[in-house]
């Protein structure tokens, strides 16, 4: 056991010391190891990492696919670090400055229709904390096909995150703008557990802006099966997104858990075409309940109980304010 034990730290520590930075920059055709030779594509960059890589990704609109697949997805596996809002000199992280240098994940492919874009803009599945996506804005996504058993195509238009098989999926999400994503459910991000699954992201320091659900959560959906979606959703904004129930976000237990940690968030402008245009918990089997700390409703609206509690299948701790709830 010591042995093996003893194989597994050198071979990790091996990985460590072969981990490398990826460049990549709008215009770019060399090979991604420096400013100067940045390779021109996110997903040529995605395809040449391994784990334990950081991507750093400079201003500018990188697009899902070249073609017109709506099923092409912005793929990150397990230990890879994705940071944009570089300018393209940078040496350090730090360095960066993410307002003045927009760097954008896009669905926008085909016509100029919304319609044909790109299902699903970023998927991850069974990762691990380690895996970290930081100054992006995602958008552009369109969850709107008609098959409700092919989740990626109705969900997550921003986002997909899946825990499946006992595994856990728990990336970090930083710093991020997710806009104009639209789908059935969960237009910004999808959380889904199932067959004892673990989702449980830390979503941190982002702003959610302009999302449209035509059903649940017009920002964030989390979903269990089975499962346990309880993600981590620390100093966000929720800004004018819409959706029939919880406009901000809508949590849902069909057995399992659904239970996120919310704090200091903010809500504001959100609109519910029937009910909670914060937040939503809705439960058939299992346990849903939403945790709330220092979060903020303002200026929300809904058709059905606008400034009141939640709904009667809907649960949570007191915030600081209610307002549009």
């Amino acid at each position: 056991m010591k042995r093996v034990a003893l194989l597994t730290v050198l071979v990790l520590a091996l990985c460590q010391v072969d981990a490398k930075v990826i460049y990549v920059k709008l215009g770019g055709n060399g090979n991604g190891t420096s400013w100067e030779h940045a390779l021109g594509s996110v997903q040529e960059a995605l395809q040449r990492a391994k784990s334990g890589d950081q991507i750093w990704v400079a201003a500018g609109t990188y697009f899902t696919t070249t073609d017109n697949d709506r099923t092409k997805s912005f793929i990150i596996f397990d230990g890879l670090s994705l940071f944009g809002g570089f300018s393209g000199t940078e040496t350090s992280i730090a360095q960066r400055n993410v307002k003045q240098n927009p760097t954008y994940l896009s669905g926008e492919i085909g016509t100029a229709s919304r319609n044909d874009n790109a299902y699903t803009v970023v998927y991850t599945e069974n990762v691990s904390a380690s895996t970290v996506i930081d100054g992006f804005t995602i958008a552009n996504g369109s969850a709107n096909g008609s098959d409700e058993s092919r989740y990626l195509e109705i969900g997550g238009a921003g986002w997909f995150n899946l825990a499946s098989n006992g595994h856990t999926s728990s990336p970090k999400i930083q710093d991020c703008t997710f806009t104009q994503n639209a789908g059935r459910q969960g237009a910004a991000i999808y959380n889904h557990s199932v067959n004892n699954g673990n989702c449980k992201p830390t979503i941190q320091n982002c702003t959610f802006l302009q999302n449209k659900a035509d059903f649940d959560g017009g920002a964030i959906m989390n979903y269990s099966e089975s499962g346990d979606c309880s993600p981590k959703i620390m100093n966000c904004n929720f800004l004018a997104n819409e959706a029939t129930y919880g406009a901000g976000v809508y949590n849902k237990a069909k057995s399992g858990k659904a239970s996120p940690y919310m704090q200091n968030c903010l809500f504001k402008g959100n609109i519910a075409y029937i009910r909670d245009s914060g937040v939503h918990n809705a439960r058939s089997e299992g346990s849903c309940e939403a945790i709330l700390a220092g979060c903020r409703f303002e200026q929300n609206t809904a058709a059905v109980g606008s400034g009141e509690a939640p709904s009667q299948f809907s649960t949570s701790t007191q915030s600081t304010s209610t307002s549009g709830y």
